[in-house]
């Protein structure tokens, strides 16, 4: 199965267009084929589960990509806490501190705190039937869409001419929540409000690690601030409501359950993401940077992928935590432009088995497969194994320590270096010919294009 942006931004020259082409995240529809009606009233949520509607399963026999494969790729996300990244091949690319009162609060408490930042509002109208009608009119008015123009894509052979994706107001000055693929390389921005209002827009600041933007507009009258919870607690199983604007259909509202909470997941493009909350609530191109809600209304996740073998939902919907954006939302809010790390190698968590296999003393590390030329690692004089016919290229560094903190496999190195940015060196204990080294290493931006 493959993954897909979720912005509605048309191929760029030379993409794939087969089914099977691996994309990072659903792209968007002509802006023609959007609407602008106004949304009915606000209704407070209701806290009743929910029936699951069941969605199709995957095509058997396609081999699932996950951070956990044999040969990774090391990536980690520059200047933030909480987000590293794994990759899933050899040559390629991705996968804080405490909220300030500019962002919108877990409780009503923290909300009546903070000067800049209300909770949404309620009003009269007839009772919403369900948790999902109920979670989608107290917080449709809070969601926009989001359309660039003129976007000039990172190695792409010319702009296209738009596309749309999704983004939640979070505060009252303005600020506004989406994915960072979302405005990318877009020459303009323009908010479209559930009102109808439109409002031009500028980014902040960005994450591509984590494929977050935060953009600001000068705020309609009326127009709600949607309430942040608390990923932390969200559990598999929990009601989940996506509200965006699926192929340009603005003020789209689907519902499912969260499928599963700090997911590792690799689309493919290098760059395993993870922590990541999964959800079965149908999201598609033009949902990207929207809400993922809970049964109280509260934004717990912004959607950014799906995994698919057609260009839509089968059930197979990712979203970046809302604790990872409250934590990086003031480093955004002051013109951050935060970028993945790149170590450059590809490697496998050992265990006794490869040990013996290997002929290795030590039974916990990383051993190293192979190194992207040209990359930070190989700068740094580390050694990938070799035989190109074997599972497991043998004779490779193994990693056994980040700064005098010792890893056992991939996520352990991954959390070792979460929070380093380009240019930050590291320190790392590698055992070679069954000696023990100190090798540093200066880590750099990830290329935007595979090595």
């Amino acid at each position: 199965m493959y993954p897909y942006r979720l912005d509605n931004t048309p191929r760029q020259p030379g993409e794939d267009a087969a089914p099977d082409a691996a994309r990072s995240t659903p792209r968007a529809a002509p802006d023609a084929a959007r609407s602008t009606a106004h949304t009915a009233p606000v209704a407070p949520p209701m806290a009743a589960p929910l029936p699951m509607t069941a969605h199709p399963a995957p095509k058997p026999g396609r081999a699932r990509r996950s951070a956990t494969a044999a040969l990774v790729t090391l990536a980690l996300v520059g200047g933030t806490i909480g987000g590293g990244a794994v990759g899933a091949t050899a040559a390629t690319r991705w996968l804080a501190p405490q909220p300030t009162t500019a962002i919108v609060a877990q409780s009503q408490a923290a909300q009546a705190q903070s000067a800049l930042a209300r909770p949404v509002s309620t009003g009269a109208g007839p009772a919403a039937q369900t948790t999902a009608g109920a979670v989608y009119r107290a917080v449709g008015p809070a969601v926009v869409q989001v359309v660039v123009a003129g976007r000039q894509a990172p190695g792409a052979q010319g702009g296209t001419p738009g596309g749309s994706g999704s983004g939640v107001v979070v505060d009252a000055h303005g600020l506004i929540l989406t994915n960072n693929h979302v405005v990318e390389g877009a020459r303009a921005i323009s908010v479209r409000f559930a009102s109808g209002d439109t409002r031009e827009a500028q980014v902040l600041g960005t994450d591509r690690g984590n494929d977050l933007a935060l953009i600001k507009v000068d705020l309609p009258a009326n127009v709600p601030v949607a309430a942040l919870g608390d990923s932390d607690g969200v559990q598999p199983g929990d009601l989940a409501v996506a509200i965006g604007s699926p192929f340009g259909l603005d003020k789209t509202v689907t519902q499912g359950i969260i499928s599963a909470v700090n997911r590792s997941w690799s689309p493919g493009d290098g760059r395993a993401r993870q922590g990541l909350l999964q959800t079965d609530a149908p999201i598609n191109p033009g949902n990207s940077g929207g809400p993922l809600l809970n049964a109280n209304g509260e934004v717990v996740g912004i959607t950014s992928m799906i995994e698919s073998p057609v260009r839509g939902s089968v059930g197979v919907g990712f979203a970046i935590p809302i604790n990872t954006a409250k934590r990086l939302m003031p480093q955004l809010e002051a013109g951050a432009k935060l970028e993945p790390v790149w170590l450059g190698i590809a490697g496998q968590a050992l265990d006794a088995t490869i040990a013996r296999d290997q002929g290795l003393s030590i039974q916990e590390g990383i051993l190293i497969a192979s190194v992207v030329p040209n990359s930070p690692a190989a700068q740094a004089g580390l050694r990938g194994g070799q035989g190109q016919n074997e599972r497991i290229p043998r004779g490779g560094d193994a990693i056994v320590a980040v700064d005098g903190t010792p890893i056992k496999d991939m996520p352990g190195l991954a959390g070792q270096l979460t929070g380093k940015k380009p240019g930050d060196t590291i320190q790392l204990t590698v055992s070679r010919g069954g000696a023990q080294q100190q090798v540093g290493v200066t880590l750099q931006a990830w290329p935007r294009e595979t090595p």
